[in-house]
């Protein structure tokens, strides 16, 4: 993994890189082209049973296919729930709660029985004190039966609005938090141990009294690390809440007008900015930097994102719509607000997404005109890596629901970095953005999501404990695969090795590298594949692979071979598997189609690489200067039929991985190579 670098090359760390992006030619923000499928035109199935108020919006993935669907929520008319579970050619919307609930925007998602499905929860509104919880049956779906709902909250004051989970008190394991409006409080509440069963939650005022400035609701929740000390920090309406200890927390209001609210990394600092959205009132869409210390509101400094006041701008997303490694702001308007006066309040309502930069800067693109947005969410709907767009009016042309695919439907696809040819899935090695990681794990995190990928194979946890990353982890919607780790770990500390891999969750161990001094020998090959068979007997029980990635100085000449095919042959496949780089194999003069024919059963996964035209090869020396790692399909490497063996071998995961100091320039253009490959 890691190459010989030049003085000149590690002074331009990564995130020098990402500070000085002016002086690079920096790919221009292109604005995807939108394809809306609407339930007006029949592109998908209308909601069942006419209510015209639709109030809450979720997406996950419900059913464990690897595929985002939604749920959507009613009040006026019955069904109070329905799932728009995704399929091969569209959705097929299943009632889940068949009962007529008066049910308030906002959702949430989490597993909460601890079963390994997706729950859902939903309040109240101005009529009703409940808080509910529905149980996900997975896999045992009834199309005619609804869901199990369980209480969170029932009695005290009424109507719920916005929910979301974390861990704010720093437990290892998540809160729910929530706005209870009529009672002007937030409230943290703890999942019983057995909440199938438990009547109601423990609950903790966190805010009481509450009076947001600038807007007449009290909205808007969201979780982030505000002040950058590895905890997580609760964002409601126009404050950012900091855990002090115990249950206590200390509110630090420092917008000058609330609302939806969310944070992120626009650009590179200690601590994320705030984008904040007025919802259910009129208002400025401002985005909050800090200038000193996060505790201290004066020191957030605000700046309006559009030029206008946005009219009821009840939908706020944060994401990278363009997938060019920086963060973009979705934000939109309502239509409608009045439930019983006819036509619209607002007709020229807007949409709009502010692409960002990656320095602060935005350049605004205007969506549409006159749809009219309500709880909108920006997520990958069909599967294809990147971000796609889910509507539902409240109560304007209802009921209806409407999907705004990111440059169509790209069916064939199984995600980003794949093709009808191609099939992946492609994930991303993390020490690609190592130097951003060392500094700013969630800036990291963020980014790799925003590229589109959804698997990583780590190296390394950024001084974080593995219980804790795999939090981040998957709190940033990634999934963490496989994990490389240092030879000596694996071979003096196996038990620690291997608990911490269990906590971390990935089905891969590995390493890449062996140590030695001088050239690779053979003594060193079998001492190594001794070792191997030892690691793969330990880890195999507790169901993890073991696996060798391979860095170039293996192939030394040995008998008809090298001392690569040693290592091979003197390992049980049972318990070794390999990685092959196909960067790390061609340097040293070997051909990757050849090699995988050689050993169609022991390659497991893949690091996708290229190397830059020109650069010599049939060096052993297992180093070579970061500047000679360049985009896919620039370079020298036969991608193309290294590719097609390998998945025709059965390679079962692919990953990018990119040492080169310009990795956030090349990372999309090798992303878009991948997506175009047809054979």
């Amino acid at each position: 993994m890691a190459q010989e670098t030049t003085k000149k090359a590690r002074a331009t760390t990564l995130w020098g890189t990402w500070v000085l992006l002016a002086s690079w030619p920096v790919l221009a923000a292109q604005d995807p082209v939108w394809q809306n499928l609407s339930s007006k035109h029949g592109d998908l199935p209308a909601p069942p049973g006419g209510s015209t108020q639709q109030t809450g919006a979720v997406v996950a993935d419900f059913d464990g296919d690897g595929l985002n669907d939604f749920i959507l929520s009613f009040r006026q008319k019955p069904p109070a729930l329905v799932w728009y579970r995704r399929t091969a050619t569209g959705w097929n919307p299943q009632v889940i709660e068949k009962d007529y609930l008066t049910i308030e925007a906002g959702g949430a998602v989490h597993d909460i029985d601890g079963d390994g499905d997706l729950d859902v929860v939903f309040g109240g509104d101005w009529q009703s004190s409940d808080l509910w919880w529905w149980e996900n049956p997975s896999p045992a779906f009834d199309p005619n039966a609804s869901w199990n709902r369980r209480l969170i909250k029932t009695g005290g004051k009424n109507q719920h609005h916005d929910q979301v989970f974390g861990d704010f008190l720093g437990e290892g394991k998540p809160q729910l938090v929530f706005w209870n409006q009529q009672a002007a409080t937030l409230f943290l509440a703890e999942i019983p141990d057995n909440p199938r069963a438990a009547g109601s939650w423990p609950m903790t005022p966190i805010l009481t009294g509450a009076k947001p400035a600038g807007v007449p609701y009290i909205e808007g929740a969201s979780a982030f690390d505000v002040d950058a000390d590895g905890k997580l920090d609760i964002l409601a309406c126009d404050s950012w809440f900091k855990h002090t200890g115990g249950k206590s927390f200390k509110q630090i209001q420092f917008a000058v007008g609330g609302g939806l609210i969310f944070a992120g990394y626009f650009k590179p600092s200690k601590y994320p900015q705030i984008v904040i959205s007025p919802g259910d009132a009129g208002g400025r869409v401002r985005w909050y930097e800090c200038a000193g210390n996060p505790e201290n509101p004066a020191d957030w400094k605000p700046r309006d994102l559009l030029e206008n006041e946005v009219v009821h701008g009840h939908s706020l997303q944060l994401g990278d719509v363009n997938r060019d490694g920086h963060l973009d702001i979705f934000v939109a308007e309502m239509a409608k607000w009045r439930e019983k006066e006819p036509g619209r309040d607002h007709p020229e309502a807007a949409a709009w997404v502010c692409y960002g930069d990656g320095q602060g800067n935005f350049i605004r693109k205007q969506v549409v005109v006159g749809h009219g947005w309500h709880e909108a969410r920006l997520c990958d709907l069909d599967g294809d890596g990147d971000l796609d767009l889910l509507n539902k009016p409240y109560t304007w042309d209802t009921p209806r629901v409407d999907v705004w695919l990111n440059n169509g439907l790209r069916a064939a696809q199984q995600g980003t970095g794949t093709s009808k040819s191609f099939r992946g899935p492609v994930g991303m090695q993390l020490y690609s953005l190592r130097d951003l990681f060392a500094k700013n794990v969630p800036a990291g995190l963020q980014m790799t999501r925003g590229f589109g990928f959804r698997q990583v194979e780590l190296a390394g946890t950024y001084d974080r404990s593995p219980a804790r990353f795999r939090q981040e982890l998957l709190r940033a919607g990634l999934q963490p695969v496989a994990s490389l780790v240092d030879y000596n770990l694996l071979d003096t500390a196996i038990d620690q090795a291997i608990a911490e891999a269990k906590v971390l969750g990935v089905r891969y161990l590995g390493t890449a590298g062996i140590p030695h001094s001088g050239p690779f020998t053979e003594a060193a090959a079998r001492k190594a594949a001794a070792d191997f068979d030892r690691f793969g007997a330990a880890l195999r029980p507790q169901g993890i692979q073991f696996f060798y990635h391979n860095h170039g100085f293996e192939f030394v000449p040995h008998g008809d071979g090298t001392l690569f095919d040693l290592l091979v042959q003197e390992t049980q496949p049972e318990n070794v598997a390999f990685e092959m780089d196909v960067f790390w194999t061609v340097h040293p003069g070997q051909n990757p189609v050849k090699l995988l024919r050689k050993y169609p059963n022991r390659w497991a996964l893949m690091h996708v690489k290229d190397m830059k035209k020109g650069t010599v090869t049939g060096k052993l020396t297992g180093s070579e200067d970061v500047r000679n790692d360049v985009a896919l399909g620039s370079g020298q490497i036969d991608l193309v039929a290294a590719l097609k063996t390998a998945q025709e071998i059965g390679v079962k995961h692919f990953f990018i991985e990119d040492e080169s100091p310009t990795v956030i320039e090349q990372i999309p253009q090798s992303l878009r190579y991948l997506e175009s490959l047809a054979w």
